[in-house]
């Protein structure tokens, strides 16, 4: 088992809801994925794709041969040569264990995916003050809704979209060490917003802060850490 790191991320910027809508996984049958998945920024590759599907295809089928089948040896040879491997061979290698592994600690800077994900959003008034202007989505006509009451657009009709952004805060827990390349190629891809990750690692008793605005970093401060948080 590794040692966790606690990570927080806050986003802000004019289309929050457009990260998170990225940055999930909406066909994935891991529930935490749907939420945050590295692969949706820095896509893992195909190959190691392909080989754990098969390893998880693979392992399936061997499973589901009962011991006290009286056809089992029979089902356990057709296994075998679909697969192209030994009579009950219990698992195959799969991507991870065949250069998967490597990869993800080289391009995402740990081994697996983000767990423990938890996101909550809200209003973002960090700046002490909404926007004076909001654009029509369907005709897109700019107004200045300083005055407003009803916000309505007043070339269509059609409602005008709230003029203050949402902030969304995210924790999640990552092994060994915090994703920054994840993150800053994430910042890349919204340069528009801003990022800002903090991490704890007490396994090994270190932490960190960092913000990435306008696609790239602004600081990246790292520290000793001694507290209750990771490990």
């Amino acid at each position: 088992m590794p040692n966790w790191a606690e990570n927080e991320l806050t986003i802000t910027g004019p289309d929050v809801q457009k990260v998170l809508n990225t940055i999930c996984s909406k066909s994935s049958a891991d529930d935490e994925a749907r939420t945050l998945d590295f692969d949706k920024i820095i896509p893992y590759p195909k190959i190691y794709k392909e080989l754990d599907q098969r390893s998880n295809e693979y392992q399936e089928k061997f499973l589901a041969i009962g011991k006290d089948d009286p056809e089992r040896q029979d089902k356990l040879n057709t296994l075998a040569a679909e697969y192209g491997v030994e009579p009950g061979t219990p698992w195959l290698m799969d991507g991870f264990n065949s250069g998967g592994y490597d990869w993800c600690c080289e391009n995402w800077a740990t081994k697996w995916n983000a767990r423990g994900i938890s996101l909550t959003t809200r209003k973002d008034s960090s700046n002490g003050s909404t926007h004076k202007t909001a654009q029509c989505s369907f005709c897109q006509t700019v107004h200045n809704t300083e005055h407003m009451t009803v916000w309505v657009c007043q070339q269509c009709g059609s409602p005008l979209p709230d003029s203050q952004p949402l902030l969304a805060f995210m924790e999640f827990d990552t092994a060994w060490s915090p994703p920054i390349p994840v993150i800053e190629k994430l910042a890349s891809m919204f340069s528009d917003h801003a990022f800002e990750l903090k991490y704890f690692e007490g396994g090994m008793g270190f932490s960190g802060h960092a913000r990435w605005s306008e696609g790239v970093e602004q600081f990246h401060h790292q520290y000793d850490y001694d507290g209750p948080r990771g490990g």
